[in-house]
């Protein structure tokens, strides 16, 4: 969520008032309240406008009293900062209420939610959700909309998805209420209220709106100041939107937005038949849970992505061994046919040069395929050019049929020596069915798209036919075309011995790429436990004390702190080429506390006794300084925690040119034996089967350490625990 304001020219898409389920005071940089929802008139003695330009302090000691403190501390928060939200719990007169704190450019809103009784008892668990979508990795959206209506008590769930026209898909459902309409596989034109709903999820990621046709509650202002309510939740929806939703029988509804790499991607809409109070708790957690499935989905997608360009690059290397060994570029490509169309997804192509063309899986002569490559330079002048309806369009001028094929995609290698591959694609029918009128589409007319208009009681359903036409062609497509070009232009310009050093290039970028996965897998455990543990301690306990709520809050704000420094830098320290550190003075003392704290909560270690000495300040990076202690601190809570009395010392001590760091365990210690291999990738102690690992810390120690030019020194006996001592340079 971000706290930017929406401005529409058309007020007929904004409402500018909220529901009958919460309050709305507004204030200005002076302090003073210069709007007020109507309905406060419920619990304040005086008529609404009797405050307008009181001092909000005033008003918070007569109607807030025991929440002076907690309210001027948010408040100043959000001054200093109009990025900031803050949250709490406060009684408003007769009613308990969920206070939303939040700011603008110009104004501070108090926005007051009245607590709703959940009927659905149904209380979400994150370890069953989690486990659903990692056994379900091909059925992301399919499971998680079954279980946010298990969850939630919504009556449908629709999962939304924009297609690269802005047009909208429908590509999961789940509907409990017999009297609301399925239209799962089906589009929605980019209409304006689609438009409108795009800009609002981007400003505001969830929306919920307890009954679309309830009353509407006004603003009452001071005539001068007319804030913007496009942050506010409990702000009502349009009437262009609610007769929108109340025609598509619903008259409550929940959306998410679905953020995918920044940029919104579709949404999880929650709708009930009839009027719904859900809590804001619950909504929370079907906010969390929808994060929970974009990241699964995202993880899926980047697997099969790496998959793909695995494929690509191990085709790339076996393209280079062969031009090295058989030195016929042409030869070799026509050899490779099949697989060039493999990842280009055609059905035929054709290698087209001055003097020669050679063709797979398609009949064709040279003079018809000049004809092809000059119409195409006509209409495009760069090196890529697609057109799904090809010959549909120039097919009757260059004596074209598409029951050969019906789309083109070409790349332009080398103009000088007139290189260029073409890819075939033949025809495929295609068919949507549209529940709005596709007015755009329709007014252009193309003589090979169809629409018939469908007879239905409520929906405008329209079912679209495109003729002579292939599939189009993907990110994917032209990132293979991007590389195939590369590579024939090296292979056309380079001597052989630059194609090995290419080969070797790629071998240990391969490398670097492992490094950098084992690394990221390993140490985001840690903040990531923290994280997982404080979140689900916050759901279980709703009436946890503000203390305690705080402190988890604060664990998890530090722990994504710490996750995105570490992806940031882990990502620079495994490149291939180096990384260029910003060196300066590291206090540890600022964060060896947390990693206890983290490692305590993630291995369950809370009787573990940790003393800490003298923690001297070290020169180096900082994030990779952060990521050896995470290592080692973690092992020692890790194998201490089984004993009876675990105890862990830390502390350092200053030796003329360098400073010297303990990390001193009772825990079960490591043989004699094996500490000659303990550095050793995936390497496990014979006596720790019974703790969860990898293997890969002190391989990941033993990296950082010869990047920093730090010594480090393992002693340790089975049964009495293990010594570490890091040896720095003291350059401070």
């Amino acid at each position: 969520m971000n706290n930017q304001e929406i401005v529409e020219d058309d007020q007929l898409y904004l409402s500018e008032g909220i529901q009958e389920h919460g309050f709305l005071l507004i204030i200005n940089h002076d302090y003073s309240l210069v709007a007020l929802s109507e309905n406060c008139s419920d619990w304040l003695t005086n008529p609404v406008n009797h405050y307008i330009g009181s001092n909000i302090w005033k008003f918070i000691a007569t109607y807030f009293p025991n929440y002076q403190e907690n309210l001027k501390k948010g408040i100043d928060e959000v001054f200093e900062d109009s990025d900031e939200r803050v949250w709490m719990e406060v009684e408003v007169g007769p009613f308990g209420c969920y206070l939303n704190v939040y700011g603008t450019s110009k104004y501070i809103y108090l926005e007051f939610e009245k607590k709703a009784i959940d009927q659905n008892v149904f209380f979400p668990k994150i370890e069953v959700f989690n486990n659903l979508l990692v056994k379900n990795k091909d059925r992301i959206w399919e499971v998680t909309s079954a279980y946010i209506s298990k969850i939630s008590g919504f009556d449908r769930i629709r999962v939304f998805a924009y297609d690269k026209d802005n047009n909208g898909l429908i590509i999961a459902e789940n509907i409990k209420h017999p009297d609301l309409e399925g239209i799962l596989g089906c589009y929605y034109p980019y209409t304006d209220v689609f438009r409108l709903a795009r800009n609002i999820h981007v400003v505001n990621y969830s929306r919920y709106t307890a009954q679309i046709n309830g009353p509407t509650i006004k603003i009452i202002s001071n005539g001068v100041d007319h804030p913007n309510l496009s942050q506010t939740s409990v702000r009502m929806v349009s009437p262009i939107h609610a007769a929108y939703m109340l025609k598509d029988g619903v008259n409550s509804n929940l959306s998410v937005s679905i953020i995918v790499d920044g940029e919104l991607w579709g949404y999880v809409f929650c709708q009930s038949k009839d009027a719904k109070k859900v809590n804001l708790l619950k909504r929370e957690a079907l906010v969390y849970f929808v994060q929970m499935a974009v990241n699964q989905y995202v993880e899926n997608q980047d697997l099969k992505d790496r998959k793909f360009y695995e494929e690509i690059r191990d085709f790339e290397l076996l393209l280079k061994e062969k031009l090295l060994v058989q030195n016929d570029l042409y030869k070799v490509l026509n050899d490779l046919g099949d697989r060039l169309c493999y990842f280009a997804k055609a059905d035929a192509m054709a290698i087209l040069s001055k003097d020669e063309l050679h063709t797979y899986n398609i009949s064709i002569g040279k003079r018809k395929v000049d004809a092809i490559v000059d119409q195409i330079r006509k209409v495009e002048k760069g090196s890529y050019f697609t057109d799904e309806e090809f010959v549909f369009k120039y097919g009757k001028k260059l004596g074209l049929e598409t029951e050969r094929f019906a789309g083109i995609s070409a790349i332009c290698v080398d103009e000088k020596e007139s290189l260029a591959f073409l890819f075939f694609r033949k025809e495929k029918i295609q068919k949507r069915k549209w529940v709005e009128k596709p007015e755009e589409l329709i007014a252009e007319g193309k003589p090979n798209v169809q629409f018939v208009h469908e007879d239905h009681p409520y929906l405008d359903v329209w079912h679209q036919t495109t003729y002579h036409a292939s599939e189009k062609w993907t990110d994917m497509e032209f990132f293979f075309f991007k590389r195939l070009r590369e590579i024939v232009l090296v292979s056309f310009r380079m001597l052989a011995e630059e194609i090995q050093k290419l080969n070797l290039e790629v071998l240990n970028l391969n490398t670097a790429l492992d490094n950098y996965a084992n690394t990221v897998s390993h140490d985001l455990k840690n903040p990531l436990s923290a994280i997982n543990l404080s979140v689900q301690m916050m759901m279980q306990k709703p009436d946890m004390s503000e203390v305690l709520r705080m402190k988890m809050l604060k664990n998890t704000k530090e722990a994504v702190n710490i996750i995105n420094e570490m992806l940031r830098t882990i990502h620079e320290f495994s490149k291939v080429k180096g990384y260029d550190y910003k060196m300066e003075s590291v206090y540890t003392q600022d964060f060896i506390p947390q990693i206890v704290d983290f490692s305590k909560l993630r291995y369950a270690a809370d009787h573990a006794e940790v003393e800490f000495g003298n923690l001297f300040p070290l020169h180096g990076e900082k994030t990779i300084i952060y990521q050896l202690f995470q290592n080692l601190i973690g092992n020692a809570v890790k194998y201490s925690a089984k004993t009876a009395s675990p105890k862990i010392k830390i502390y350092s001590e200053l030796d003329n040119e360098f400073v010297r760091y303990h990390i001193i365990d009772n825990g079960i210690g490591m043989a004699k034996e094996e500490l000659s291999n303990v550095f050793d990738s995936f390497k496990r102690l014979s006596n720790a089967s019974e703790f969860e690992g990898t293997g890969l810390g002190l391989s990941i120690v033993k990296r950082i350490a010869e990047r920093l030019h730090v010594k480090v020194q393992v002693d340790s006996e089975i049964g009495l625990g293990t010594a570490i001592q890091l040896t720095f340079p003291n350059d401070n």
